[in-house]
């Protein structure tokens, strides 16, 4: 019984001294692996900087937007509407790295075809404004660096105005020192004059697609380049800017 005990005690002590050997180097190389990947974490996360928008304060999911460009009408409304300007301001929350939700307003300003002018209303010209208030999603699918590449689509309602205006003479400045020959009038200016106008409201959605730079990879600032087709449900009738007029305004702003 002696001899078994004797026997047993030896054979646990060794299996331990094994276990030791095998043990401690194991441990060390896992030791020296875990320092390793703690060291390349800290690397990756000082050179690839987390977005902002994954903090703990609520002002790191809004999203604030400001732009413009140049509107051109497409299709029917070609024949109503001038390429004209656009200016686009807009905000909301931006739920992770790649989708957002913009509410928008854009503002486009046209003119009226001289041709159509002088059919409607016996003048020689006119503007057309449009105002939408959108609300547009915004998914970017598509990155390679500071660039970003993203569609964006929604909908929402649109006043549409035209105005068709002759010109005319009107005083420049009233009385006052006139280039040097004493008080009198400044002269005549030339203007324009509102002779008929008519509006309507209406449903629109629109889609687009645009890419973004980042000023610095760090920075929450980007320059985008955006296009949009924009499609109006307006009247069936033969005034500006058509029935069911569509435009594709070519924006450039800043977001952030």
């Amino acid at each position: 019984m002696n001899t078994f005990h004797t026997t047993l005690r030896a054979a646990l002590r060794n299996a331990g001294f094994l276990v030791l050997a095998c043990g401690l180097p194991l441990t060390i190389a896992t030791q020296a692996q875990n320092a390793n990947n703690d060291q390349n974490s800290n690397t990756y996360n000082y050179n690839q900087k987390a977005p902002r928008y994954k903090g703990t304060s609520w002002t790191d999911h809004v999203v604030l937007e400001g732009g413009g460009g140049v509107t051109a009408p497409a299709a029917g409304t070609q024949k109503y509407a001038n390429t004209g300007f656009n200016v686009l301001l807009g905000g909301g929350l931006r739920f992770n790295d790649r989708l957002s939700l913009l509410a928008e307003w854009n503002f486009n300003r046209m003119g009226v075809p001289h041709s159509l002018a002088q059919a409607q209303a016996q003048v020689p010209g006119g503007n057309e404004h449009i105002w939408t208030a959108m609300l547009n999603p915004k998914f970017d699918y598509a990155r390679s660096g500071r660039f970003d590449g993203y569609v964006i689509g929604g909908g929402g309602f649109s006043r549409q105005l035209t105005s068709f205006t002759a010109p005319v003479l009107v005083p420049c400045g009233g009385y006052g020192y006139g280039y040097g020959y004493g008080y009198g009038y400044g002269g005549a200016c030339s203007g324009t004059v509102n002779v008929a106008q008519e509006s309507s409201n209406q449903g629109m959605f629109d889609v687009g697609t645009g890419a973004e730079f980042r000023f610095s990879p760090y920075s929450r600032f980007k320059l985008f380049l955006e296009a949009r087709y924009e499609k109006f449900y307006t009247p069936k009738r033969n005034l500006p800017p058509g029935y069911d007029a569509t435009l594709v305004p070519v924006m450039i702003g800043i977001r952030w």
